[in-house]
């Protein structure tokens, strides 16, 4: 059952380019150790990459904020809400698998966007997915939940 499509990706750029730039991306490669090209790839974090659901920005411009879309760190930016899976379950995208490590609950800079943004979204940031094996990702591929854990 298909659950929705890839909007966007980003990856930050690694130290030898513009460090910590975000990148806007077509597509990318990813294994267990992150986003292949990635100044986080083979890190040795546990939250290797983080999937956003369009839910959040909707909830952001209910609140009459205005942000631009790669503001929550995303890597995958979708357009389906998955924020009730839990840790353990598995999403394909493309034909790729990831399973989901937990919900990110790291809110702090986004106060330096609005001091009302972190209260605004908690719980519903984003979900931290780790591939379970070697595999492209592009925009517009397919998204559909494997397993709920």
């Amino acid at each position: 059952m298909a659950n929705g499509k890839v909007l966007s990706l980003y990856m930050t750029m690694p130290d030898m380019m513009r460090s910590g730039h975000r990148m806007k991306c077509e597509d990318f490669d990813c294994d267990a150790n992150g986003i292949v090209g990635s100044r986080d790839y083979d890190n040795g974090k546990e939250n290797l990459m983080l999937l956003v659901s369009k839910k959040s920005y909707d909830i952001i411009e209910d609140a009459e904020l205005v942000v631009d879309k790669g503001v929550l760190m995303e890597n995958i930016y979708i357009d389906v809400d998955l924020y009730h899976l839990n840790k353990g379950s598995i999403i394909e995208i493309g034909e790729t698998l990831f399973e989901v490590t937990g919900a990110c609950e790291d809110y702090r800079y986004l106060y330096a966007f609005s001091p009302e943004l972190p209260e605004i979204i908690h719980g519903k940031r984003g979900l931290f997915v780790s591939p379970v094996e070697y595999g492209s990702i592009q925009v517009g591929n397919e998204v559909n939940i494997i397993k709920e854990a």
